[in-house]
Formats: structure tokens, C-alpha cells, sequence
């Protein structure tokens, strides 16, 4: 009979409530882009909006970086607690959902493969933001 680890409903209202404050704070952020973009357009001249375009841009392509930088981290942090416990999930991890537990090697597998996944989402963030800074420097 195989084992399940129960969802923890503290964890699933917390996600609730930041997945909700995510999408509040990206729909703020939408409309002042927008309210800005029309105001600067209209206010200042070519030169200096394309410069604070550029450094719009600039920031978008670091927080990007920074999202796959931390996603990685994640990744590689979970990975080598289930390998090390020999146990999916983790001995220390609240699920959001009931998940079945795996033991032994194929714990093992599946922590050696999020720690792939995230050393590759830290490669790609070190690549977003290498070529973002290569791609803002050109623009000027």
C-alpha cells in the first residue's frame, strides 16, 4: 500500500493569498507602466524617453534573471533535501496536495532531477542577464 503525505492546509491558504497578491500587485504594475509610458511619451522629448525606456528594460530583464536565479536556488535547495532524505517529498516539506511518498532510489532519481532542472534555470538567468545587459548596452 503506498503511503501519502498530506496536503497542508496552511501552506495552501498561504499560497492562496500570495498568488492573489501576486496578480493584484501585476495588475497595478500593468497600469502604471502604461500611465507612464503615455506621460513620458507626451512630456519629454526622444532622447530622454528613449533613455527611460532603456532603463525600464533594463530592470525587466534583471528581475527576470532574479525569478530564474531564485527558481533554481529552489530547485537545487529541494533536490538535495530529497536526496539527502532519500524521500519524495522531503521529510521537512508541507505539500500542497496529497502527494504519494517515493523511498529510495527513486526519491533519489527524482531529487537528482530538480537538481538538474535547477542548475539549468540558474544557467538560463545567468544567460537572460548577460544577454540583457549586452542587449541594453548596444541600444545606446
Amino acid at each position: 500500500m503506498t503511503q501519502i503525505q498530506r496536503a497542508d492546509p496552511v501552506q495552501q491558504r498561504r499560497t492562496a493569498v500570495v498568488i492573489v497578491i501576486a496578480i493584484l500587485a501585476l495588475i497595478a504594475i500593468f497600469f502604471a507602466a502604461r500611465h507612464w509610458l503615455l506621460t513620458a511619451a507626451q512630456d519629454t522629448n526622444a532622447v530622454q524617453f528613449v533613455a527611460a525606456v532603456k532603463r525600464m528594460v533594463g530592470a525587466c530583464v534583471i528581475l527576470m534573471a532574479l525569478c530564474l536565479l531564485l527558481l533554481g536556488r529552489h530547485l537545487l535547495l529541494r533536490g538535495r533535501r530529497i536526496v539527502r532524505d532519500r524521500r519524495y517529498p522531503a521529510n521537512d516539506a508541507r505539500p500542497l496536495r496529497d502527494t504519494p511518498v517515493r523511498e529510495g532510489d527513486e526519491a533519489v532519481r527524482i531529487g537528482n532531477a530538480s537538481r538538474l532542472t535547477g542548475l539549468v534555470a540558474c544557467l538560463c538567468g545567468a544567460a537572460v542577464a548577460l544577454a540583457g545587459w549586452f542587449w541594453v548596452a548596444s541600444l545606446g
